[in-house]
């Protein structure tokens, strides 16, 4: 309440400018207070309709049971007249007047509660309706919220280091030369452990085919021959 008083007082004072400031500063508190109030409303409104439509059902009842009696005493009064008592048959006439008058009083209750009930019920699903789709948007300007001041925070952290951003990547490029530095130094020590071996010499030679021996399949052959 203490801020609608405020931007209502805003307003009637002729300062709109003001009263936007104040909308736009707390509208995401306003949103969620106005969705609040919505659902307490729409809670209510429920519990009502509820009742209504017991009362609804009660009447069903009640009409149902009317017309069943009107239709025994309709039979009843056939018999009284097929057996010549049409003095009993007036009476039971008088009696079905008297349930016919009570039927069509309730039957019209009931149909216009009915009506009542539906049109509620319907008023009661669009607002829910509404209520929901402010939820949605209630979410997505959180969000958005949250990542402008994720956004404004990294921007400050930024600003107050300086060129924070160049020096994460000096920093990167120097790791990258230590790492290729060490690689350098363990290459260099396996050449020196070749040369160490002699290993470099052989290498060498068997790159010219020198010192090779063959054992092709033309030699297998050659060496069988003489057997012969």
């Amino acid at each position: 309440m203490g801020i609608l008083g405020n931007i209502v007082k805003a307003f009637k004072g002729g300062a709109s400018e003001v009263g936007e400031a104040i909308v736009d500063a707390n509208a995401v508190r306003i949103l969620e207070q106005e969705i609040r109030e919505a659902d307490q409303a729409i809670h209510k409104a429920k519990q009502s309709l509820t009742q209504l439509k017991a009362t609804e059902i009660k009447l069903k009842r009640e009409v149902s049971s009317l017309a069943q009696d009107i239709a025994d005493y309709e039979a009843k009064a056939i018999q009284a007249l097929e057996q010549g008592k049409e003095d009993l048959a007036r009476e039971v006439a008088e009696r079905i007047a008297d349930i016919e008058a009570e039927h069509n009083d309730k039957a019209a209750e009931f149909s216009t509660l009915k009506d009542e009930v539906s049109g509620i019920n319907n008023m009661i699903r669009k607002r829910e309706q509404v209520i929901q789709k402010n939820k949605r948007e209630l979410d997505k300007i959180k969000t958005v919220e949250q990542l402008q001041k994720t956004t404004a925070k990294m921007s400050t952290n930024f600003a107050a280091t300086g060129n924070s951003q160049h020096r994460v990547s000096d920093a990167l490029d120097r790791v990258k030369a230590k790492q290729q530095n060490w690689r350098d130094k363990v290459e260099a020590g396996q050449w020196m452990e070749e040369q160490a071996s002699g290993s470099d010499l052989d290498n060498k030679l068997k790159a010219e085919g020198i010192g090779e021996t063959s054992s092709g399949a033309d030699d297998i052959l050659a060496r069988l021959k003489a057997k012969k």
